[in-house]
């Protein structure tokens, strides 16, 4: 399928050598906002922006696309974006990650090299699970959600969509970490995180209860 990475950061070259070993897919260009015409290119494919020369790229056959951008905010809305405009998302999943069999995934999905997705997780559309994450059994990882680097989500947790996990932390069982919740890199989750908070500590603490304000 001819497929275009959204973002041109470091999510989108790790999501491109990923497709290296998916046979299904082939990377038309990497489209930037930030690109204003063509000209670049990263690992021998062209960089190309902004959004609007999407259309292009379908009229040209185009079929397929993933959000390669590491904020959860901006990664839903460009999802819902694309996804209007016709194109299928699709999943970058590294031929070193271990998925169950009994495992759910969506669509527009990330997981990288190392990372275990286990019995009956259902991993929700167009979220990360970065390298050498662990999700545990019967959890629910909800849309826009991403889970950072060396975390471990033990089982039975419900992440809500748009968390954010970060790098190195341990989510304690039976657990829900509220939508558009960020846990600070290093963190042990021992409570449920309230939704639109950010906790941080060993054991995690709530340092903020709204992100928004």
């Amino acid at each position: 399928m001819k497929t275009i990475i959204i973002g041109a950061g470091g999510h989108a070259r790790v999501v491109y050598e990923i497709f290296q070993y998916d046979f299904n897919i082939n990377v038309e260009a990497f489209i930037d906002n930030t690109v204003r015409g063509s000209g670049e290119e990263i690992m021998g494919v062209p960089v190309d922006g902004p959004h609007s020369v999407v259309e292009d790229y379908i009229e040209d056959g185009v079929q397929g696309v993933i959000i390669a951008v590491g904020d959860n905010d901006i990664r839903r809305g460009h999802f819902g974006t694309f996804v209007d405009m016709g194109l299928t998302p699709v999943n970058a999943v590294h031929k070193y990650a271990h998925i169950s069999p009994s495992a759910v995934l969506n669509r527009g999905i990330m997981i990288q090299s190392s990372a275990e997705v286990m019995t009956n997780v259902e991993v929700g559309n167009n979220a990360i699970v970065n390298t050498g994450a662990i999700i545990e059994h019967e959890t629910v990882v909800g849309d826009h959600v991403h889970i950072g680097p060396g975390t471990t989500v033990a089982g039975r947790v419900d992440v809500g969509d748009g968390a954010f996990i970060g790098m190195g932390c341990d989510v304690k069982e039976n657990l829900t970490v509220g939508e558009r919740a960020v846990v600070a890199a290093g963190s042990v989750v021992l409570e449920d995180v309230p939704p639109n908070s950010m906790v941080a500590g060993l054991p995690a603490e709530v340092k903020k209860h709204d992100r928004d304000s």
